[in-house]
């Protein structure tokens, strides 16, 4: 049965895994109250702890208006009367809900919900969200219907992290709705129904008014036993984690995997490898078709080839041994003619710009480079004189012999005085141009190119501290 006692018991083994180097004493606490029965009663039992001397961490609730309703700002003004009532201070967000291509509204809110609320964190504190047993259940069984792995069966943590330092809490996910509603009403509280909550196209709405009626009148302690589950594969997450965090290091080369250290990992191991790796990488994860497929086509592809995987904004590529990653999508590149003399940089590709940075003797000749100057893709057929070298280059055989990366090869940009060749990238000039001993020179800063090279793969840092799911 709840009670703010349990409650406070319920928080204090949460809290407790709040390393004490995040925050000073007892961590703030800031409770995302919706005005719903399970923010209302978690909001007024902790006032309650509070108010008695039980709650030593200050207490502050802050309300998120979607606007997507028409009686939201009654709700608003509800929720901070609840707050004035009860002695916390309550702020009020407003929030523009964007709905993306195949996204649910819930989802969409949701999204938008928590980032207005990371911003709006103070380092070390913890948002409280009023999550309960049924919640918990309704997760589990979505996530599962979708076809989701171990996560799916995890379900919600009672304690994550939340934005680059603080906190999300779930102290009431051991306690369901029905025992929430039942202290609720020796309390006398009154709270807001939601009306969208009652529409049965939504998903979560459909598995709570249609199906778990008829799971609990069969296992009335659905929602404990699912809590339990929910439990085990937390833990065997972890130990997953763990596994991975062994495992990662010994077959990264960089920001590369190495193929042949993978294979010899048992199967589970590889796909959990794969896994952390997107992820560390910021890319979007891989369904277990996609690594399936990704494992196949990488080992029986002829060692002269470079197979690719590709899923919705990722491609994966096995080049030389080592699987390199990356953001999938056309490169647009900005062609044109480039003036030298004005200091200017140059747009090329997204967010890359090439720019003329004062030097002596590095790069280009200041004296000899053109006032104006072209820059080019490659078409086919380009040969250099390299500064240094004896005789002109095919510029294909010049970039393999500089371990460009395969697929970068066809979106360098190229300067050229007319049919000149001057420089490849910020990768080497021309012997007709390049700058002598000690002349003052323009060296070619190519920012925001990325990994062009191996030899960049190797040298880039992995992050220091991936995340593993």
């Amino acid at each position: 049965m709840f009670t703010p006692h349990r409650l406070a018991a319920s928080l204090d083994r949460v809290l407790a895994a709040v390393p004490a180097a995040s925050h000073q004493n007892s961590p703030g606490l800031c409770l995302a109250l919706s005005g719903g029965l399970d923010s209302t009663v978690l909001l007024v039992a902790l006032a309650q702890l509070a108010n008695a001397g039980s709650l030593a961490a200050r207490l502050r609730a802050v309300h998120v208006d979607h606007s997507l309703h028409a009686d939201s700002a009654q709700w608003a003004r509800a929720c901070r009367e609840l707050a004035d009532s009860h002695g916390v201070a309550c702020d009020e967000v407003r929030v523009a809900v964007r709905l993306d291509a195949g996204q649910s509204p819930e989802a969409a809110a949701r999204e938008a919900r928590y980032a207005a609320l990371a911003i709006r964190l103070e380092p070390g504190e913890v948002l409280l969200t009023a999550h309960h047993a049924d919640d918990q259940l309704e997760t589990i069984l979505l996530q599962w219907l979708r076809g989701g792995g171990l996560r799916s069966i995890a379900g919600m943590a009672p304690l994550g992290r939340f934005g680059a330092a603080a906190w999300h809490a779930r102290p009431l996910l051991e306690f369901t709705r029905d025992e929430l509603a039942t202290w609720a009403g020796t309390q006398g509280l009154r709270w807001l129904e939601d009306p969208s909550n009652l529409d049965r196209r939504f998903d979560r709405n459909y598995l709570r008014l249609e199906v778990l009626p008829a799971l609990r009148q069969r296992w009335p302690a659905v929602a404990a036993t699912a809590g339990r589950v929910a439990h085990y594969a937390r833990d065997a997450l972890e130990a997953e984690a763990a596994c991975v965090a062994d495992d990662l290091p010994r077959v990264l080369a960089g920001t590369a995997i190495e193929l042949e250290a993978l294979l010899s990992l048992p199967e589970p191991r590889q796909r959990a490898v794969l896994r952390a790796w997107l992820a560390g990488l910021g890319l979007p994860p891989a369904s277990a078709r996609n690594l399936a497929a990704l494992l196949r086509d990488m080992n029986i592809a002829a060692a002269d080839r470079i197979p690719e995987t590709r899923w919705p904004g990722v491609v994966v590529r096995r080049y030389r041994g080592r699987l390199h990653a990356e953001a999938a999508g056309a490169v647009a590149t900005n062609e044109g003619s480039w003036p030298t003399a004005d200091g200017e940089t140059y747009a090329w590709s997204g967010a890359s710009t090439i720019a003329l940075l004062p030097d002596f003797g590095v790069g280009l000749s200041r004296e000899r480079l053109p006032g104006r100057i072209d820059v080019r893709s490659r078409t086919g057929g380009e040969a250099i004189l390299p500064a240094g070298g004896a005789h002109h280059r095919p510029l294909r055989k010049w970039l393999q012999e500089h371990d460009v990366l395969p697929w970068r090869r066809e979106n360098l940009p190229l300067l050229f005085a007319g049919d000149r060749l001057i420089a490849v990238a910020d990768l080497g000039v021309a012997a007709e141009f390049a700058a002598r001993a000690s002349e003052p020179s323009w060296r070619i800063a190519w920012n925001r190119r990325g990994t062009l090279t191996e030899a960049d793969v190797l040298a880039s840092k992995w992050p220091a501290c991936p995340p593993i799911r």
